[in-house]
């Protein structure tokens, strides 16, 4: 059952253009342990979501068994079944009011009888050392943080897939559930299960792994064996990642003539053993050693140089700046647009004039005049943007429909029967109300997603200045409207965030960022859940600062500056709002 990679690229979603992954060419043989190691931004989490089924490549192909994972557009069900994929902190995923239900999630998609769901769940608690406190019937949520951490992986590890793909699965978790997590890879490598895990924690994993890749700005760097790979390490500095410690210390011994990298010593204990049996053979021989080297007041010359910059040092130029993010080396692909380039105070009256003039309109000709220019304004967002923007607005196109519906329904009377009527008057009311409402959020989404958030307050601390100077309390507006705006395109992060967390779980062979309409329970819990978390962490932000405390909420301004762009900007927009004036007069 090898999992094969052909020429796959992956492009960022905010701009086809610049590769996540390019052109990566990799089998994975059944029964092995892959490490996929590299520097935040290195294409790893990229590459399991592809391997998962997660979103489509750009180009290339994924074939499991030799049968392709994608046909039009959609995953193949059959082998997504036959595979299982761990989030970063995936107890984020709970949402079920009881154990058993969390684990029926899971399985659902497999057809399984009674019997044998019992008889995986309690495997797969055995598996984790999950012990008689994990009652079936208990709440997750009174679980602690490392159980609850626990649990999620479990629900993964029930399904038996033939390929397990780990994102930092020892992210944030404790030392004993780290070691009951060791213990299920030993036995699953016993048992010929293939894994696929993307870690930083090298000294925990690397003596079980078969193969360890390394990935670099989207390219695979180096792949190899785990002894190769630490017998020259060039790859792993090259790569931006810390070495392990074995290698660290194998090194530094080399470096005073104790050699046991050779023998491929990779956990502490073997490592351990190879330095006594070196010492035990030095210990046969006399060798006479020359003193240390004296400082010139006396003292003893001591190496200050750690073992890790000394192997840095003995490197190329090039490979030494190698270590760079992603980020870094890829701008984001709206610093290039022009309402990214714009002052916020143009875009914070931009915002305004729309607004102002939307709202002044009472006929269908005037709203439709004013959601051109509110269409227009999209044209310069990014991909990302775009398809946030989409996933927002399609439940309040919805919700807009719904709504029309419900206000044109009238109850009549004719003769003694009552029946329903529709009444297109009363419908076109209401439509034209929540079309104004509509063209509003379509604008309030456009000023978030073009102002940076620290930008969007300095141009609200310059708005509010003038209200200062009349005495006027402006800080607890100011906190909320930044908030609010803060809040709108987070939101959107995190539905697609569990949206794919989702579509893992319940393995549904549906379109990437499609959610079936039986899944939003699993999807809504937990989003709510980690927004009310987002609110608490802001809350005791602000509270930590000290923010309503006479302390100044609002950033400086002498960092911005209006330019012609900006002038243009606020004269179109003016222009805009007289001409939306006149409409509505």
């Amino acid at each position: 059952m090898p999992l094969t990679l052909n020429n796959v690229s992956a492009a960022a979603p905010d701009d086809p253009n610049r590769r996540l992954l390019s052109d990566v060419n990799l089998t994975f043989e059944d029964g092995t342990i892959t490490l996929l190691i590299g520097h935040t931004g290195s294409g790893k989490s990229t590459l399991l979501h592809l391997l998962a089924g997660m979103r489509p490549p750009s180009s290339g192909e994924i074939r499991l068994d030799d049968e392709p994972l994608w046909r039009r557009n959609r995953v193949t069900r059959p082998l997504l079944l036959r595979l299982g994929l761990t989030f970063q902190f995936p107890e984020q995923q709970l949402f079920a009011r009881s154990l058993r239900q969390e684990f029926g999630y899971s399985l659902r998609p497999y057809g399984l009888t009674a019997q044998e769901k019992e008889r995986r769940i309690q495997s797969a608690c055995e598996d984790l050392g999950l012990g008689a406190s994990f009652d079936p019937d208990r709440s997750p949520f009174a679980l602690s943080g490392g159980q609850r951490r626990r649990l999620a992986l479990a629900t993964t590890i029930a399904t038996s897939p033939d390929w397990l793909l780990m994102d930092e699965p020892t992210a944030g978790l404790e030392s004993a559930a780290a070691k009951e997590l060791l213990r299920y890879v030993q036995a699953r490598k016993a048992a010929k299960g293939g894994m696929i895990i993307a870690t930083h924690d090298l000294d925990l994993f690397l003596p079980l792994a078969d193969r360890v890749i390394v990935l670099d700005h989207g390219t695979i760097a180096a792949d190899g064996t785990p002894a190769a790979l630490c017998a020259n390490p060039e790859p792993f500095v090259q790569a931006g990642v810390g070495l392990p410690s074995c290698v660290l210390l194998s090194h530094a011994l080399a470096r005073n003539g104790t050699a046991v990298m050779d023998e491929g010593k990779l956990s502490p204990e073997d490592l351990a053993d190879a330095i006594a049996e070196r010492l035990k053979e030095r210990h046969c021989v006399t060798v006479k050693s020359a003193p240390p080297a004296e400082h010139p007041e006396g003292k003893p010359k001591i190496e200050s140089q750690s073992d890790e910059s000394a192997l840095l040092a003995s490197l190329p130029p090039q490979s030494q700046a190698a270590g760079l993010s992603q980020e870094s080396a890829h701008p984001p692909a709206t610093a290039n647009s022009l309402w990214y380039r714009l002052d916020p105070r143009s875009k914070w009256l931009l915002y305004l004039f729309i607004v102002i003039g939307t709202m002044l309109q009472s006929s269908w000709l005037g709203l439709a005049c004013a959601a051109l220019p509110i269409a227009a304004a999209y044209i310069g967002l990014s991909r990302s943007a775009l398809l946030g923007a989409a996933k927002l607005l399609k439940p309040l196109a919805w919700f807009m429909l719904i709504s029309v519906g419900l206000a044109g329904l009238e109850w009549t009377a004719s003769g003694s029967f009552p029946f329903v009527g529709f009444s297109p008057e009363h419908a076109l009311a209401t439509g034209l109300n929540v079309f104004r409402l509509f063209l509003i959020t379509l604008a309030s989404y456009w000023f978030a997603a073009a102002t940076p958030y620290g930008r969007m307050v300095q141009g609200l601390a310059w708005g509010l200045g003038y209200a200062k100077r009349l005495r006027l309390r402006t800080d607890s507006f100011a906190l909320a409207v930044s908030l609010m705006f803060k809040f709108i395109p987070m939101i959107v992060r995190e539905w697609q965030r569990f949206s794919d967390i989702v579509r893992a779980r319940g393995k549904a062979a549906v379109r990437p960022g499609a959610v079936r309409g039986r899944d939003m329970p699993a999807l809504v819990i937990p989003l709510l859940l980690a927004l009310f978390h987002r609110a608490e962490e802001m809350t005791a932000a602000l509270e930590m600062k000290k923010i309503g405390r006479r302390t100044a909420l609002l950033g400086h301004t002498e960092s911005l500056r209006l330019t012609r762009a900006d002038g243009i900007a606020i004269f179109s927009g003016l222009l805009l709002l007289g001409g939306l004036a006149v409409l509505r007069g």
